[in-house]
């Protein structure tokens, strides 16, 4: 990793886990950003296999079908 990666992910990690005003209810600090970290993972993987699937259109429904069964399987982390 680069050091500017590394001082991104850094920056963007304080932000997530910085405590703010909330309400009841609300996830709040590490919660929150597990939760975070979670839908960005999603959403980068997400975004990955509709430009693989751009080049590879046959696979697309292959990879988006085992990504749902591999997110909905996957155990939460509490």
């Amino acid at each position: 990793m680069t050091s500017a990666k590394a001082t991104e992910h850094r920056i963007i990690r304080s932000l997530l886990l910085r405590p703010s005003a909330q309400r009841p209810g609300e996830a709040s600090g590490p919660e929150l950003g597990r939760m975070l970290e979670r839908g960005t993972a999603i959403l980068a993987a997400t975004a990955a296999v509709f430009v693989l699937g751009s080049y590879l259109q046959e696979l697309l429904w292959v990879l988006i079908a085992a990504a749902t069964v591999f997110v909905l399987g996957a155990p939460d982390e509490h």
